[in-house]
């Protein structure tokens, strides 16, 4: 998938944008809320007393996500909650359960674009390799490189080689004059295997000496 880099990176802002939004609201956040709710016509319950109104709800909501806090006092000034009475504010309790409830379409986009991204990554990830799998692929390269050096020997034997053709008188005279040419002052192991197999071309083209007949019986004096 040419464009997985594209996918993961937007994936990972549409989780980080969410994310933000699950942090934990902070003191001066809670008290600027409530302050809101307050100033809505809200009253604090009658079982908190109004010394203690900020530390308990500060106690209360001071692990709720700032988005779920933010959208509950948006909906109870709106009043759309129809079991929370109009005048008075949701006990500390309430209203941080409210919260949270706020936030489990934001925790399970979140979970659901991080299941996304880890089934992208796993679908790419290369495959483990046993130790045994790893040792063969290893021995096949070898084997591989082995086969096409030998065949480029063969190749490049079989361009240069002098065998193509047999040996002629002429052919003779000049490869002895190639031959008894000074090598180089380094010369490979392809040049050297080139020179013996002259070496063999020029010895099996010289003429073998003749050999004398089996003597005949007009050869033998008679006693």
């Amino acid at each position: 998938m040419s464009n997985l880099p594209a996918i993961l990176s937007t994936l990972d802002q549409e989780i980080g944008a969410l994310t933000e939004q699950l942090q934990p609201s902070r003191p001066d956040f809670i008290a600027e809320c409530l302050h809101m709710l307050k100033s809505g016509g809200m009253l604090v319950p009658k079982s908190i007393a109004a010394a203690d109104f900020i530390k308990e709800y500060t106690i209360a909501l001071g692990g709720v996500p700032v988005h779920g806090l933010m959208t509950v006092v948006a909906k109870l000034k709106r009043g759309e909650y129809p079991d929370v009475p109009a005048e008075f504010m949701p006990l500390p309790a309430q209203l941080a359960a409210m919260a949270r409830a706020e936030c489990r379409v934001i925790l399970d986009d979140v979970a659901r674009l991080r299941e996304k991204k880890n089934a992208l990554s796993e679908a790419v990830k290369p495959a483990e390799i046993s130790p045994e799998e790893r040792r063969r692929q290893i021995e096949s390269v070898r084997l591989m490189r082995t086969s096409f050096r030998l065949a480029h020997l063969e190749s490049k034997a079989s361009v240069f080689s002098p065998v193509h053709e047999p040996m002629d008188a002429d052919k003779a005279e000049y490869w002895k004059k190639v031959a008894a040419l000074p090598d180089a002052k380094s010369i490979d192991a392809d040049q050297s295997a080139f020179r013996r197999k002259v070496a063999s071309d020029l010895a099996a083209a010289e003429p073998k000496p003749a050999m004398a007949a089996p003597p005949s019986d007009d050869d033998f004096i008679p006693w």
